[in-house]
């Protein structure tokens, strides 16, 4: 039987896999997480964090109204954090650049490598941002994808630029 520590580590997992090219440093601090209640639950390897959640772990921070974790026999984790919105923040690993992340929904499913962002979602890495309904990422295949809920997605991407002034392709 899994331990409500064990939970709280699959929680740790899935928080510092939220965006790609996460400050890999990140997975060795401690998780520090404040909530109105806990729930957990042994048997069905769920913990249910609810009321003004705040999650940190080095450079992340995560805040949602709602976080639900579930861990499978392997140990494999996937989360959901709910909110209006969830908000995620973390640094992207080699770089002075942050990840953040805006939804009314963001979804983890760390044996996929999945993050979906659904409900008035809206990515931003360093200067470029992505705007949608949806924004999904796969990270074991770096593939995007983002849908409008109207049918119209907004992206913003700034040129990288070389010491002539040419952009060049991220």
């Amino acid at each position: 039987m899994h331990r409500p520590a064990e939970l709280l580590l699959c929680l740790a997992l899935l928080a510092t896999a939220l965006p790609a090219l996460a400050e890999k440093a990140d997975k060795d601090k401690p998780v520090n997480l404040e909530a109105d209640s806990l729930r957990v639950d042994d048997a069905s390897r769920t913990a249910v964090y609810e009321g003004h959640v705040v999650l940190t772990q080095g450079s992340l921070m995560l805040t949602a109204d709602r976080i639900e974790v579930r861990q499978d026999g392997q140990g494999f984790a996937s989360g959901d954090a709910s909110g209006k919105p969830a908000y995620f923040r973390q640094k992207m690993d080699g770089r002075n650049e942050y990840a953040e992340g805006w939804a009314e929904r963001i979804e983890y499913d760390s044996r996929a490598e999945k993050l979906r962002l659904t409900g008035q979602a809206r990515l931003k890495r360093g200067e470029e941002e992505l705007r949608g309904n949806l924004i999904a990422y796969e990270g074991k295949s770096g593939f995007y994808q983002a849908q409008g809920g109207n049918g119209r997605v907004r992206a913003v991407i700034r040129p990288k630029s070389l010491s002539g002034g040419t952009a060049v392709k991220p």
